[in-house]
This record gives C-alpha cells, sequence and structure tokens, in this order.
C-alpha cells in the first residue's frame, strides 16, 4: 500500500469530518509537498520581515497583528494572531517597470491551507494571470486565522487521534434526511460546539474562536498591504500606483479570491472601498447568504450540472462505463444511477477494502457526484468508471479516493505530533472551518440548538438538489450549539460605490467577477447579484461547467480579460461571455493550461 504522509492523512479525515471545506475542496492541494522549511524559526513581528524558505523559491513572514481588531491598541503587548505568509516573487525584479507588485489570494475553503497552495500553484497562477514584459506579479499567500501557519491555532480535540476517530464516528452517522439521523448529528454536533468551548475555556475572551471572523482576515489582508508597501518604501524600492499604492495615495490592494475567497473579497471591498487597487473574484458566493446561516444560495444549480453529465455520457456511447446500448436517452442512465441509490437507503451493502470493511451507503455515490462536478475535464472519465463499478458490485474506486476515505496508513493517524509552533503537521482545520462559517453567521443566524432549527435547515436545503441536498445541508447542521460571537465582525451591508474613472488621481478599478455558466456549488446568479452591490463592476459568464472559470477550463478570452484588467483596470461589458477553450468529455480529453 502507498505510504503517505501525517499531513496529506490529515487532509483526507478533514474532508470526512468537515463538510464546510465543501466550498472549494477539490482545488486545494490533493498531496502536500514535503515541508522542508521551520516556520517556527521565524519569530512574528509587527514589521513584515521575509526570510528565504523552500529551496529560496519562496519569501515566508509572520507577521504580528491584533487578536482582536476593535482592540488594536494590544499589538505589541497584547494577545495577538501571527500571520503566516508566503510569497512566491515575480519573475522580474521590483525594480523593473513591468513589476505589477504583490498580488494577494485566498482559494476558498474558508480555512484552506493557503501558504501550501501558493507552494502548489502559485507558478501557474503566474501564468494565468502575469502579461509577460508589461506586468508581472508577487503571488502572496496569508493562511487564515487559526490553522495551518497562523497562530494560534483552532484546536478543539486534544489530540489528533480523538479527532480522526471522531471523523471516523461522523462518516457512519445516519443520513440527516431521516428523523433518526437528524437527531444523532444535530446532538454530535451541540457536543463539538461543547467541546471547543471547553478547549478554549482558559483563554476566555481571547480565545482564537472569538476572534475568526471573515472581517478579521479581512483587516489583516489591509495590514499586510501596508506593512508591504511600507517595507518596499523603505528599501527605496516602492513602485507608486502600479505596486499598489504610493505616489501620495493609499496602498492598495491587489486580490485574487476564489469561491469562499469571493466572500472575503467582496468583505474588503465593503469594509475599505478606498483600499481596493484590482479584485479579481471567481466562482461566486452570496456573502449575505453566508453571514446568515442559511447557505440557501449555493446548490441551485447542481442537478443542472449533473444532468451534462449524464447527457455527455450518453453521447459518447459505449465509450462512456455508464452506458447500455437499451439507452434511449442520458434520462436512462441516470436513472439507473437514482434507483441504485436509493436502494442503498433501504439496504446498505458492506464492502471489503484494505482490510477494512465499509458500509455503503448513499452518501458515498453522492459525493462520488459531488466530487466529479468541481472540475468535470479531468474527473468526468474517472466517475464514469467508479459509478459503474459500484453498479456493478466493485466498489474499490469509490473506496481508493482519499476525499472519501481515509485510507492511509492509520498509525500515523494516531503518531504524536511535533511541539512547534506552528505545527509542522496540521491538525486544526475542521476546527477552523467551524470558527469562521458558524463565527460569521452566529449574529444573524440566532440560536441553533433545537431539533425544530435543525428540521427547518434540512428542509430549507435538502429539496434544492436530489443528489447534493444531504451533503450541503450538513453545512449549516455543524454550527447546532455554537455560541462564539466574534466582536470585530462585518455585518453589512454589503457593496461600494464605482471608483472615480481610471484616468483620474486613482489607481482604483471596479471589481472584475468571473464565473462559469454552470457551478453546482456556486451558480451564476451570485455573480451577478454581488455584481449589483459593487459599483462599475462587471461579469465575465465563461461557457463552461464546473467550480470557478479559471480552473474549471481553459478560456484564452476569459484570461485574456483578466491579464488586461490587472495590467489598466479596463473592465469588458457587464455580461460578457466567454468561450471555453476545453470541454469535458469521456474518454478524458487533455486541456492544457489546467492547474497541475
Amino acid at each position: 500500500m502507498r505510504q503517505s504522509s501525517p499531513s496529506r492523512i490529515f487532509w483526507s479525515t478533514l474532508l470526512l469530518s468537515c463538510p464546510a471545506a465543501a466550498f472549494h475542496a477539490p482545488l486545494l492541494p490533493r498531496q502536500f509537498l514535503p515541508e522542508t522549511f521551520d516556520w517556527s524559526a521565524i519569530t512574528p513581528t509587527p514589521e513584515l520581515q521575509y526570510h528565504p524558505c523552500y529551496n529560496n523559491t519562496f519569501q515566508c513572514a509572520r507577521l504580528r497583528v491584533p487578536l482582536d481588531w476593535s482592540r488594536p491598541e494590544t499589538a505589541e503587548t497584547g494577545p495577538h494572531a501571527a500571520l503566516g505568509i508566503i510569497t512566491l516573487p515575480a519573475t522580474v525584479p521590483v525594480t523593473d517597470p513591468a513589476y505589477g507588485g504583490p498580488l494577494l489570494i485566498n482559494p476558498g475553503g474558508p480555512a484552506g491551507p493557503v501558504a501550501e497552495w501558493v507552494r502548489v500553484y502559485g507558478s501557474w497562477l503566474q501564468g494565468v494571470v502575469d502579461t509577460p514584459g508589461e506586468r508581472h506579479h508577487d503571488i502572496v499567500g496569508i493562511d487564515p486565522r487559526g490553522l495551518w501557519r497562523t497562530t494560534p491555532p483552532a484546536v478543539c480535540y486534544a489530540d489528533q487521534f480523538g479527532r480522526a476517530a471522531a471523523a471516523m464516528a461522523v462518516k457512519r452517522m445516519p443520513s440527516v434526511l431521516t428523523p433518526q439521523g437528524l437527531r444523532m448529528v444535530t446532538a454530535w454536533n451541540q457536543g463539538v460546539s461543547r467541546l471547543c468551548e471547553e478547549a478554549a475555556a482558559a483563554d476566555g475572551e481571547d480565545s482564537i474562536f472569538n476572534h475568526m471572523s471573515t472581517a478579521s482576515v479581512a483587516r489583516d489582508f489591509l495590514e499586510v498591504v501596508e506593512r508591504s508597501h511600507e517595507m518596499m518604501m523603505k528599501a527605496g524600492k516602492g513602485k507608486g500606483k502600479r505596486a499598489g499604492g504610493g505616489g501620495g495615495e493609499k496602498p492598495m490592494l491587489q486580490y485574487l479570491g476564489l469561491s469562499y475567497g469571493s466572500i472575503l473579497g467582496s468583505t474588503f471591498a465593503s469594509m475599505f472601498p478606498d483600499r481596493v487597487g484590482r479584485m479579481v473574484v471567481d466562482g461566486i458566493a452570496d456573502a449575505e447568504d453566508f453571514n446568515s446561516g442559511q447557505r440557501a444560495m449555493n446548490i441551485i444549480d447542481a442537478e443542472d450540472a449533473i444532468d451534462v453529465f449524464y447527457n455527455i455520457c450518453f453521447d459518447a456511447g459505449e465509450l462512456c462505463p455508464l452506458y447500455q446500448t437499451t439507452d434511449a436517452s442520458a434520462a436512462d442512465i441516470r436513472a439507473r444511477i437514482d434507483a441504485f441509490i436509493h436502494s442503498l437507503e433501504e439496504t446498505p451493502v458492506s464492502a471489503i477494502f484494505n482490510n477494512r470493511v465499509f458500509l455503503i451507503s448513499p452518501n458515498f455515490i453522492r459525493s462520488e457526484l459531488h466530487k466529479g462536478m468541481y472540475t468535470p475535464i479531468p474527473q468526468f472519465p474517472t466517475i464514469a468508471s467508479s459509478l459503474a463499478a459500484a453498479l456493478a458490485g466493485n466498489f474499490t474506486p469509490i473506496l481508493s479516493n482519499p476525499a472519501l476515505v481515509n485510507n492511509d496508513n492509520e498509525g500515523a493517524v494516531c503518531a504524536d505530533l511535533p511541539d512547534t509552533s506552528p505545527p509542522t503537521v496540521f491538525v486544526s482545520q475542521a476546527e477552523a472551518n467551524l470558527g469562521i462559517s458558524c463565527g460569521d453567521s452566529q449574529a444573524a443566524a440566532g440560536p441553533r440548538d433545537t431539533l425544530a432549527w435543525a428540521e427547518a435547515t434540512v428542509a430549507r436545503i435538502a429539496n434544492q438538489s436530489a443528489s447534493l441536498g444531504e451533503t450541503w445541508a450538513n453545512l449549516p447542521l455543524n454550527c447546532a450549539g455554537w455560541r462564539f460571537s466574534p466582536p470585530y465582525a462585518f455585518r453589512g451591508p454589503f457593496g461600494s460605490p464605482a471608483p472615480p474613472p481610471a484616468n483620474s488621481s486613482s489607481s482604483a478599478a471596479p471589481m472584475l467577477i468571473l464565473s462559469s455558466r454552470i457551478d453546482h456549488v456556486t451558480p451564476l446568479v451570485n455573480a451577478y447579484r454581488l455584481s449589483s452591490l459593487h459599483g462599475g463592476s462587471a461579469v465575465v459568464v465563461q461557457e463552461s461547467l464546473g467550480h470557478l472559470a479559471l480552473t474549471s477550463s481553459v478560456s484564452k478570452c476569459t484570461r485574456g480579460f483578466v491579464k488586461e484588467y490587472l495590467r489598466t483596470g479596463a473592465l469588458p461589458k457587464n455580461g460578457t461571455v466567454c468561450e471555453a477553450d476545453c470541454v469535458p468529455g469521456i474518454p478524458f480529453r487533455e486541456c492544457v493550461g489546467l492547474p497541475p
């Protein structure tokens, strides 16, 4: 059996225990790169001080910021957070006229490993956003509060064993679409909330769980922008407006936000509208819906996405493993899968894999479909094969998927963790997702500790998609019993005025908003809703299927608009449509330019 690092093992486990990661899981690194840098050797400082890291390819820093931005005066002597920051330097020196300054990124999650994302995808992203010879960016990733290389960590479980055991227990719970399953899941989540309260009790109001709001992360971003500009000016390398500020103007944010990163972007633009230089957001999640705890504006296009999969399979004929010669339409293929899912609701099937017994529930099949909708070009052939195997009684392909099952070396799951700060093995994403998602929505959602609330939550979401409703209903249910309410928070209204014209003294430009035509977790309607809130912004619709325009396919048209916008601030007409250069197919069709 293939051996994997403890960090990868945990990544597989957390996807089981924390469906809050479902906004954007598949673009997160498939496997963590070997850890070759000791972050704990960096002393956090209020000034931005970079250190060469990872074979000198990157620059790393730990920036000290107030734990509570409603009390910024505590930064130097009071409770603080240390932001883990990694930068992939631009491919030109900062003195080059083509240097475009730092581009901050957030790839979603909401608690995704941003620094690791930059290590894996940073070079690819530079190819997407840079204009050779004219504009070249540093790619800057800041791990969110509570996890990864940012400290203090959001930790509820005493050790990795307890966390892994909890993940396995959650996986074996009945469906929340059944009365008994809903009661069990609600009670379990209430227990997790109490566990987090007990773990945080020693820190009182200074617990990290009180200070993980999206608003706090937005304010952290502003601090990084200002400290970056300050560092460059001290070094005599200020680049004026092109680098995001200067020349008598406040330093401005340049930002790319994906999925949940669009919520972070809208929050920043709403809180600090005069500090946005360039902002590209892709795969739009509705920030007001997220803050309300409703999760009602995510999966409204999910069935359309799944229908495309079945249509592609039918069109492929015998090249698709799910096709049968008696099929008259794609609906016949879908009917077989739906009937199989329903049969598992009545009679679960046991399967043996890697010397372990698994009970195959409907959630395994639905999760396989869910996973495939994120990146259809590489995934559609794979899920067609795995579903065909499952229909034939072979569950090995599905059970081999680390996003669904923790199949790695269990001994490493139970291993002692290094006592370093930040840790070299990442342990707290599940808890951090709760801290962000539940903390942001705590004020608006009201009490979330009754069965009546849980029943109303499932009823609101489950009927939106027969395929994904169960999965998505679990997201707000995770917040059952949550009581942490951050004092530094943004409750709205979301929106910002149009910045001055490009020929004025400001370097600001309205927001560029991207979306696939069909996205199963961030529907196109959200993009137009966001545009209506931020003056002068423009939506580019890419004729593709999948989560995120930039990663679901390759489109020279879309990427051309991104490059031009970052270079000059120019926007296309709102509602501009770009064709995709690649489309999903069965069998697999290579698409050059997708993320590695």
